[in-house]
C-alpha cells in the first residue's frame, strides 16, 4: 500500500502535483463525509485535478440507513449516547490531571521530576481507560446488534466497494473528524483502504492513525481540554497527528506543549500545516510545514 498524508489542503493544495508525480491517471475515489451536508460539494477538487472523481457518499449512505433501518440505527444512537456519558467522566478526569501536570511543571520546572511524571502517567492511564471503554462499547454493539448481517447495511457497504472498483487511488478529505471517523467505521471502509494508493489530508490524515486527539487552545471559552476522540484506522502507527497546529495550539506556551508531548509519548506528536507531505516513510513538502513537539515543549522539523 502507498500511503500519502497531507496537511490542510488550503490555501494551496499539494494533492494535484502528487497525483502527477506518482503517475495516478485513472479515476480517484473520494471520501468527504467530514463535510457532512456539504459532502457532495467537491467541485474544487474536480477542478484541481484532471482525474475523474467518484464520491463515495458515506454521509448520504449513513442517512439512508437512518431512514430505512430505523430499529438498527436507534440501537446505534443509544450506543453513542452511552459513549457520550463515558466521555463526560473522561473529560472530568483529564481536566483535573492536566491542572496537576501543568502546576507541577510550572512550579518546579523539571520534566524529570517524579511527581510530574506520576501526573503524566495518570493522564495516560485516563486516556487508556477511555479508549478501552470505547472499544468495549463498540465491540458490544457489533456483537449484539450485528450490523454486518443487516441487508440494508450490506447494501450500502457493497455500494462503497462497487464505486471503488476501477479507481486508481482513494482520497480522504478533512472536515469534522468525529463524523468522518464514525461513518467510515460503520460502513466498514477499513478493509478497502489498503487496496490502492491512499491520499488523506487534515482530519482525513488523523483518521488513519491509531488514535485521534481533539485539541484547541483558542476556543471562544479559552483553552480547550485535549482529549482523545476514539481509535483511528491504525495505518500510521506510533504517531498522533495535529493538523492546523499553528492555529489551534498555543505554540508559545512550552509548559502546555511539554505536557502534551509527555502525555502522547512514546508516540510522536506531529504538527501538519498547509504544504506538509508524508510519503514513502518521510516528511516532505514545504519547509517548516511539518514539525514535531519535543518533551521540553520545543519544536523540531519532522523527519521519518
Amino acid at each position: 500500500m502507498s500511503l500519502t498524508l497531507l496537511g490542510p489542503e488550503r490555501p494551496d493544495g499539494a494533492l494535484p502535483e502528487l497525483l502527477v508525480k506518482h503517475g495516478v491517471t485513472g479515476p480517484v475515489g473520494l471520501i468527504s463525509a467530514g463535510w457532512r451536508y456539504d459532502e457532495a460539494r467537491d467541485e474544487p477538487l474536480r477542478a484541481a485535478i484532471p482525474n475523474e472523481v467518484k464520491n463515495l457518499r458515506l454521509y448520504d449512505r449513513f442517512r439512508n440507513l437512518e431512514r430505512d433501518a430505523a430499529e438498527l440505527m436507534s440501537r446505534y444512537t443509544a450506543k453513542q449516547d452511552v459513549l457520550r456519558r463515558i466521555k463526560d467522566r473522561y473529560r472530568m478526569r483529564v481536566a483535573a490531571g492536566l491542572d496537576s501536570a501543568y502546576a507541577l511543571l510550572r512550579e518546579f520546572r523539571s520534566p524529570t521530576d517524579k511527581w510530574f511524571l506520576q501526573a503524566v502517567q495518570q493522564l495516560r492511564d485516563t486516556d487508556e481507560l477511555f479508549l478501552s471503554e470505547a472499544r468495549a462499547l463498540h465491540d458490544q454493539f457489533e456483537t449484539e446488534a450485528r450490523p454486518s448481517d443487516h441487508p440494508l447495511v450490506r447494501r450500502e457497504r457493497e455500494g462503497v466497494r462497487a464505486d471503488l472498483d476501477g479507481c486508481a487511488a482513494l482520497c480522504i478529505a478533512g472536515g469534522h473528524i468525529g463524523v468522518l471517523r464514525n461513518r467510515c467505521v460503520f460502513l466498514d471502509v477499513g478493509p478497502v483502504l489498503t487496496h490502492r494508493p491512499l491520499y488523506a489530508w487534515s482530519a482525513g490524515a488523523m483518521l488513519l492513525t491509531e488514535r485521534v486527539l481533539l485539541y484547541h487552545d483558542h476556543t471562544a471559552y479559552g483553552p480547550g481540554t485535549a482529549e482523545f476522540l476514539d481509535h483511528g484506522m491504525g495505518l500510521l502507527r506510533e504517531t498522533v497527528l495535529l493538523p492546523h497546529a499553528k492555529e489551534r495550539l498555543n505554540l508559545t506556551d512550552t509548559i502546555h506543549l511539554s505536557v502534551l508531548a509527555h502525555r502522547l509519548a512514546p508516540r510522536k506528536a506531529v504538527c501538519l500545516q498547509n504544504g506538509a507531505v508524508y510519503e514513502d516513510g518521510r516528511y516532505t513538502g514545504k519547509a517548516g510545514a511539518a514539525f514535531t513537539l519535543g518533551l521540553d515543549g520545543s519544536q523540531h522539523a519532522a523527519s521519518a
